[in-house]
């Protein structure tokens, strides 16, 4: 890893963060959103499952993003990709 940052202007360091901050914030939806899924037992689970059932969808939770595990923010990003449109109509 290259840490690129001191050697940028401020501008560049500003359009970077105006250009990150969208991704950043999706990010946080989709762990918030797997972590009130995955430790809600009745309610969102629920809903989820059936949202899923009614596309018929294998039932499937949102992968959680693991500090410890390089690619768990990998997978939790391609599965929101791939289950974009059923993610989208549950919120």
């Amino acid at each position: 890893f290259i840490n690129v940052l001191p050697e940028l202007t401020d501008a560049e360091r500003e359009q970077l963060a105006k250009d990150v901050k969208p991704i950043c914030l999706a990010l946080v939806k989709l762990r918030a959103l797997a972590f009130k899924i995955i430790n809600s037992s009745t309610i969102l689970l629920l809903a989820w499952r059936c949202l899923l059932r009614k596309h018929k969808i294998v039932k499937r939770l949102i992968p959680r993003d693991v500090k410890t595990q390089w690619n768990s923010t990998f997978d939790m990003i391609a599965f929101g990709l791939k289950y974009r449109k059923y993610i989208e109509e549950f919120t």
